[in-house]
């Protein structure tokens, strides 16, 4: 089998913290994210799903050497990334680009896009002036944006072509590995089909490896080869879309797929409404941290974290009532 693009390894990233309403209590520990784990290779799809706060951004800025991590090792193309922000971590970086969910909160409003999109080509010195700006001419090209946009400044711009802008700023410099976190959650229904076929053409293209954060089951379920799904910080089952969508083992992926709209009748079909909210994650529960919404909780889930273990089909799931 070949190296992944992307190599994740038991990553923690935990933050000490002061507790409310009090400048001189013991700082307490939020663990953001623990123990996760998962690989990206050339021209495939990850998707990670979960709930907000489940430590999805974390995650991808991890993955990226944009945050430090407390344990654990990343890894792009068999060499570790650093959270160091050295000339070796700024070279791997040209290579790993992120789209993020705002465009307009990460485009500079004083200045035009064509400019914004040539300025990570002077930023790394590539090629003549003369050269990056025909260079980025041609990748607003590639991503939709016709000659009358590249003068425009952001604010004048749509939302989707604002994204497109993103991308097209995120790929100029050929990278091998995009992070996408929500990058179509600000964008119209018809914007964000077009956005995605965007993506999945550029992906096809240049074969890149995509790490792709969402919300929106039914997109992951589209674009993505394979499936994470996060639950406080933790990675509660991974595997293909089809089986994982078909046929969620752990109950909170369960949940997750009944919110999903269909126009079937199936009586069977029924939405799984979790009581509660999650548990705070600087006060995590003892045991399996989803016990105490899980209908299927038991004295066991109560005393041990489940660790993900690889059942029927390969799928992979942490919980204490799947055997393998």
């Amino acid at each position: 089998m070949t190296r992944p693009l992307l190599d994740v390894r038991a990553l923690a990233r935990h933050y000490r913290v002061r507790p409310q309403r009090s400048l001189l209590g013991r700082p307490l520990t939020l663990k953001a994210v623990s123990d996760v784990s998962f690989s990206v290779h050339a021209g495939k799809t990850l998707g990670l799903v979960g709930e907000s706060g489940c430590g999805k951004s974390t995650t991808a800025k991890l993955s990226l050497g944009l945050t430090t991590a407390t344990s654990g090792q990343v890894r792009f193309d068999g060499e570790l990334v650093s959270g160091r922000r050295n000339a070796r971590w700024r070279e791997m970086r040209r290579h790993m680009q992120m789209v993020y969910q705002d465009p307009l909160s990460v485009l500079d409003k004083r200045l035009p896009v064509l400019t914004q999109v040539i300025e990570p080509l002077d930023i790394f010195s590539v090629s003549k002036a003369a050269e990056r700006r025909l260079r980025a001419q041609d990748m607003l090209s590639e991503v939709g944006l016709t000659q009358s946009l590249w003068n425009r400044y952001p604010h004048e711009l749509s939302g989707g072509q604002r994204q497109r802008v993103v991308l097209a700023r995120a790929l100029i410099l050929s990278p091998r590995l995009l992070v996408c976190d929500e990058p179509i959650s600000a964008l119209d229904v018809s914007i964000q089909a077009q956005v995605i076929n965007l993506l999945q053409d550029l992906q096809q293209e240049h074969k890149l490896g995509m790490l792709f954060i969402s919300h929106d089951l039914k997109v992951v379920r589209q674009i993505c080869d394979e499936v994470a799904v996060m639950y406080l910080g933790r990675i509660v089952e991974q595997g293909k879309p089809q089986d994982l969508f078909a046929n969620p083992a752990h109950p909170y992926t369960r949940a997750l797929v009944s919110a999903i709209p269909t126009l079937s009748r199936d009586k069977h079909h029924q939405r799984i409404l979790l009581e509660g909210d999650p548990p705070n994650p600087i006060n995590m529960p003892s045991g399996c941290a989803f016990h105490p919404r899980c209908p299927q909780a038991s004295a066991s889930c109560r005393e041990m974290i489940p660790v993900l273990q690889t059942v029927a089909g390969g799928r992979k799931v942490a919980c204490l009532h799947i055997t393998s």
